[in-house]
């Protein structure tokens, strides 16, 4: 009988940490203010890492810090102190990209579980079983593989393994690119990439086979760089089969309201296979789910095939949905309010979804909406707060969306 695999979310700040663990992540992982691959992603102080760290003890979720620079000289040090307070914390592991900061590690903190970042690219089971022998515990492995290479990875070592299962992807070799550094003097292997990768280009080199960009050749222009983005809610089963321990989330970026539906279309699909593995069903719904929040087109990329070619969007540099988050239920009043922060605007008499965390989403149309002062509000202002009508089964945290 297959082990549970965790589903790992990302916390890309507070707020998020705790929609991470309403909606089901057995596991987050998190930066400090430095050397983390999301520099801007708001990201935590040392004090919210230890209250971070104090939640995730209540809530019997995992925590997972990055410090997955590629580091540079002038970082050592920086790295050694910043270990150091991570250990103090007991964080449940490390993950790390360097090869010799991974050493340093082990060596110096031996009782702080590392676990080797994508970033390191870790693609046959030789390299795998050689960083576990070193005394890496788990390798999350590039999104490059396929479903085969995973599993024979998985079947030749005893490490754990971790695999992305959801989210942006990278043009480069496993996020290994220099392009915003080239363009904006911003370094994407020290988490300040301004994702050059989604513009518009013209390509200009004579030695383009004919035919191959057909917008090039109208004039038009192409985001021959702008990858999809990866969806294998189709392949949960396929996954867990595999031997994985960890199905990971990309996105400590994106919004709560993105994160909860998620992590929540992911929860149900793991949970399905444990109460109906006979089955193996997978529902169609997920996957409609998934695409009501941002995305730039889903592709399962190379699971199931590992020489198809990269699977890029060349029409648009954009993201795409079908609904957008209208706001996030803050609080109930009395079982007759309830507290909305306004995401995006909203109005009375419009169709809402309410995404409630480990249950079914809640359609309503409403009749009123209410400032605090109680007066009648005819369209809501974001960040605004009000009042809607209580709904039984929502709880705070809960997401509102409303199709476009």
């Amino acid at each position: 009988m297959r082990k549970r695999p965790e589903l790992l979310a990302p916390a890309g700040n507070f707020e998020k940490l705790k929609t991470a663990i309403l909606y089901g992540a057995d596991a987050v992982y998190l930066s400090g203010q430095n050397f983390g691959m999301r520099a801007y992603a708001g990201n935590f102080s040392e004090q919210e890492l230890a209250e971070a760290r104090r939640l995730c003890s209540e809530k019997n979720v995992k925590m997972y810090v990055t410090v997955n620079i590629i580091a540079k000289n002038r970082d050592i040090s920086g790295i050694e102190d910043h270990l150091a307070f991570i250990n103090n914390l007991k964080a449940d592991a490390v993950i790390i990209s360097d090869l010799g900061i991974i050493d340093f590690c082990l060596k110096k903190f031996p009782e702080l579980p590392v676990h080797v970042s994508t970033q390191f690219s870790a693609m046959n089971y030789l390299t795998v079983d050689f960083l576990y022998r070193t005394g890496a515990k788990r390798i999350i492995l590039p999104r490059e593989l396929s479903l085969s290479e995973i599993k024979e990875i998985s079947s030749n070592s005893e490490a754990e393994i971790e695999i992305f299962v959801h989210g942006a992807m990278c043009m480069a070799y496993s996020g290994r690119c220099m392009l915003s550094y080239y363009t904006k003097q911003r370094d994407p292997n020290r988490g300040e990439c301004n994702q050059t990768c989604r513009f518009k280009y013209h390509l200009t080199s004579p030695d383009i086979p004919e035919g191959l960009y057909v917008e090039e050749e109208s004039g038009k222009g192409s985001y021959f760089f702008n990858s999809r983005d990866l969806c294998l809610i189709d392949h949960v089963p396929d996954i867990i089969e595999s031997g994985v321990s960890s199905l990971k989330i990309e996105g400590r970026m994106k919004t709560s309201g993105y994160l909860a539906t998620v992590v929540k279309t992911y929860r149900e699909a793991i949970d399905r296979y444990f109460s109906d593995k006979d089955e193996h069903k997978t529902d169609p719904a997920w996957k409609k789910e998934l695409c009501k929040v941002s995305n730039r087109e889903y592709t399962s990329f190379r699971f199931r095939d590992p020489d198809i070619p990269a699977d890029q969007n060349y029409d648009s540099g954009k993201a795409l949905s079908t609904h957008d988050i209208a706001g996030t239920v803050k609080d109930i009043v009395k079982n007759k309010h309830l507290v909305v922060e306004v995401k995006s605007a909203f109005h009375p008499g419009q169709k809402l979804e309410i995404v409630v965390p480990g249950k079914r989403t809640i359609n309503v149309v409403l009749e009123e909406i209410h400032d605090t002062a109680l007066e009648k509000v005819s369209r809501t202002k974001p960040n605004q707060i009000v009042l809607i009508k209580y709904f039984k089964s929502v709880v705070p945290g809960s997401v509102i969306r409303v199709k476009k």
